[in-house]
């Protein structure tokens, strides 16, 4: 089963939940698939802040996110991630290729269930932006979206003390 998921902001919410009824909401949908991994739970998304640190913490599987270094001159390891590695022993690579960027953001869990779409761990794609995207049941899918994450992370992303 595949469902719409979608962060609706608060000028629009209400007549736009009269009109599309059933829509899960991003955050809702995030909190749901973070608690409910067990075995494993893959992360691809370019920004992260620290609405991460909350979603990960309830997490009792093993993360690994692949996410862009901190801009500045130098790229750099993300601080929030920074933490979260020291506290809850996530698994994190950068995506720091030259010419092109990352831009897909997918969340995996459990080779089971998956979001595709266009919001970010943030605060603001939890809450104010306009983000649509789709949570999907099919294993057979998920589980190929889970073979692209794996080679994304083993072969194109890389640790922070690379940068």
């Amino acid at each position: 089963m595949t469902s719409i998921v979608m962060t609706i902001p608060h000028q629009i919410a209400g007549k736009f939940d009269l009109r599309i009824p059933g829509i899960t909401r991003t955050a809702t949908a995030m909190s749901d698939l973070f608690g409910s991994a067990r075995r494993s739970l893959k992360i691809l998304m370019p920004y992260i802040d620290p609405t991460l640190a909350g979603l990960v913490a309830a997490v009792r599987a093993p993360v690994r996110i692949v996410t862009t270094p901190s801009p500045g001159r130098a790229p750099k390891s993300n601080p929030v991630l920074d933490r979260c590695v020291a506290m809850c022993g996530v698994a994190v690579r950068y995506f720091a290729e030259r010419g092109f960027q990352l831009h897909a953001r997918l969340v995996i869990v459990d080779r089971k269930r998956a979001y595709v779409g266009s919001a970010n761990l943030t605060d603001c794609s939890f809450h104010y932006n306009l983000e649509t995207g789709l949570l999907i049941d099919d294993r057979s899918l998920t589980g190929r979206l889970n073979d692209v994450y794996d080679y994304v992370f083993d072969h194109v992303a890389v640790p922070g003390d690379a940068l």
